[in-house]
């Protein structure tokens, strides 16, 4: 049996091995505080394309993104950022400060909309203006996430990428878990019909942004749920993580039912998004060792 990691934003400071550690130091101590133990015969592996997304989303002068590629700026990505600061009740005014103590331009928030070739520096000050709301997302998951969504490129890349490290010519049966935008790059890779034969006994979302609107389009497109390869998908999501919209992942947003949303989880109040509280919440880590032991 692997159990697979696959990561979100913002991981470019951390090797793989950082990844996987930490990740699996959190879901052991969750398997420990319920009296369980780590099977013997277990691998464990994550993928990497932190840096990846990082060198595709980095903080570039607002000069240098003008000259992104149009895609990099697409409508998508710029109607997702507009999905946030629109739950969040942010004004053109509150977006015009922000762009000040960030030292960007005022065209870069113009009419409390982002504009191609703004979307970076528009991320930057929604990110800013954002906890000011009482409303908290990771450092850079905005921008990231709307260059991710609005470059199809890219995504390919990443989702390449992931598939060599992690599914091509490796064995089955295995377990994933995908944090995050993570979540986003699993799911993609799994529905679509390369993987229809592989043996996977549990998908694990963990504060997952797929019930977002905007991300519909990039997704394959299914009326059921994709069993196989999946044998249950397991969504968990702290109701008070902005990252997820508050929003199950449902038919409405993904196309079908089926997928268990579980919200109750370990609360670290100082971070709703953090991947250590999700893995060691009891419900998760139970359901992640009972797939882990049974096959």
């Amino acid at each position: 049996m692997r159990l697979i990691f696959i990561h979100g934003i913002n991981n470019e400071s951390l090797t793989v091995e950082q990844i996987r550690n930490s990740w699996f130091g959190a879901l052991e101590d969750g398997w420990q505080r319920l009296g369980l133990t780590t099977p013997s015969q277990l691998s464990i592996e994550a993928a990497y394309y932190a840096d990846i997304l990082a060198q595709a989303s980095g903080n570039r002068p607002p000069a240098v993104e003008m000259g992104l590629p149009v895609e990099a700026n697409s409508c998508l990505a710029i109607e997702f950022l507009r999905s946030y600061a629109e739950m969040a009740g942010v004004s053109e005014h509150e977006l015009r400060e922000a762009a000040v103590e960030e030292g960007l331009p005022q065209e870069a928030v113009a009419q409390g909309i982002p504009h191609e070739g703004w979307v970076i520096a528009f991320a930057r000050a929604l990110e800013h203006v954002l906890p000011t709301k009482g409303k908290y997302v990771a450092k850079h998951f905005l921008r990231q996430a709307a260059i991710y969504i609005g470059d199809s490129v890219l995504a390919e890349k990443i989702a390449d990428t992931v598939a060599k490290q992690v599914f091509y010519d490796k064995p089955d049966p295995m377990v994933i878990i995908g944090h995050s935008l993570g979540s986003v790059v699993g799911y993609r890779l799994l529905a679509s019909d390369s993987m229809m034969t592989r043996d996977i006994p549990l998908f694990v979302t963990l504060g997952s942004p797929l019930s977002v609107d905007m991300f519909k389009p990039m997704l394959p497109k299914r009326g059921l749920f994709p069993n196989p390869p999946m044998a249950r998908w397991l969504n968990g999501r702290n109701e008070n993580d902005f990252v997820t919209l508050g929003k199950p992942i449902n038919k409405k947003s993904i196309g079908f039912e089926g997928v268990d949303d579980e919200i109750d989880v370990v609360d670290n109040s100082g971070d709703r998004h953090d991947i250590h509280a999700y893995l060691r919440s009891p419900k998760i880590a139970q359901a992640i060792h009972d797939a882990v032991t049974t096959n």
